[in-house]
């Protein structure tokens, strides 16, 4: 009986683990935006159109609010390949990270005709070789603006105040350029600074500004448009070399519908947030962009020359204002 017993589990066991193997191919993708903002319906359309291109060969698990780790954590996991795809504001590198200098790309589509040129794919090259993870792709954000404990109606009102920025270079000294008080601090602890009086203000797209409920320990908002910055969607390297020519074709096209998406929701977002925050009883105001622009221009300048050499930071400036 005991031998029967365990042939009858062994037979279970093997269906089962064939069961499995005929099973869809799960891709896990991990975004930093949470449920609600229309990064995330992106993301979801990016599992739709994959599933359905796919015809059910891979399921598309969504994991919003850094559920599976903070940025760093998530290059690790891509290069191991336990995580297929994320979306975050780093992408691994910094000749692409600095495209994102103050005021340094008009729009959206500026960042993708420096990543298509010549220079944007030995980019990426670089990045697969040094970190195993390839650059697919962008998930359109708005524009970064500043919220405060107090009512901004030009530069001036931020002088000597303590503004949380996240801890890159062009961050600090952009705010250092403002007047502020540039305070880097995790992205997990800015609620309760503000709450607390750490730090008098922050700076964020708005739609997370509303997602994090900054709005509920702040008095103003000031739309300064001072850094339009996307999110950087990136693949495992090995899972994409795993992949047929057509099955690598699905993920594209699943990454530009996605894209898509961002763009049909994003301005109608924008506006109906302002709305909602100004019913929450956040003040908001419209201050000169462009003294905003003339005080970063040593910054552009600096970090632009350092990071890409002056030849290139100027090729790549002029790309970054045309209106396409």
């Amino acid at each position: 009986m005991k031998k029967l017993k365990s042939l009858m589990v062994s037979a279970i066991a093997l269906v089962l683990m064939g069961a499995g193997s005929a099973g869809a191919e799960e891709v896990r993708y991990s975004l930093w935006a949470k449920e609600g903002e229309a990064q995330h319906t992106a993301a979801l359309e990016f599992k739709k159109v994959l599933e359905a291109e796919s015809g059910g060969k891979f399921t598309v698990t969504v994991y919003p609010g850094n559920q599976l780790g903070t940025p760093k954590e998530m290059l690790a996991q891509l290069a191991l390949n336990t995580t297929q795809i994320e979306a975050s504001g780093d992408p691994g590198l910094k000749e692409i990270e600095n495209l994102a200098l103050p005021f340094l790309m008009k729009d959206m589509a500026n960042y993708l005709a420096v990543l298509d040129s010549d220079v944007g794919r030995e980019w990426n090259a670089r990045l697969i070789d040094q970190n195993r993870v390839r650059l697919i792709g962008i998930l359109p954000r708005s524009p970064r603006q500043i919220s405060a404990n107090k009512t901004i109606n030009s530069m001036a009102d931020l002088k000597g105040l303590k503004v949380r920025v996240p801890a890159r270079d062009y961050y600090v000294q952009s705010f250092i350029a403002f007047g502020a008080k540039p305070t880097p601090m995790a992205f997990k602890e800015v609620y309760t600074g503000l709450q607390t009086g750490i730090v008098d203000g922050q700076e964020n797209p708005i739609e997370t500004i509303w997602a994090m409920k900054f709005f509920e320990v702040q008095e103003s908002i000031a739309m300064v448009d001072y850094i339009k910055k996307p999110a950087w969607v990136k693949i495992s390297e090995a899972f994409w070399q795993g992949l047929s020519e057509e099955e690598q074709g699905w993920i594209v096209a699943a990454q530009r519908a996605s894209e898509s998406k961002v763009d049909e929701l994003l301005a109608e977002q924008q506006e109906a947030l302002v709305t909602k925050l100004q019913q929450a009883g956040i003040e908001i105001t419209y201050p000169d962009r462009e003294e905003f622009r003339t005080a970063t221009q040593p910054v552009r300048d600096s970090l632009g020359k350092e990071t890409w050499g002056e030849e290139l930071y100027r090729e790549i400036a002029r790309i970054g204002q045309l209106d396409m």
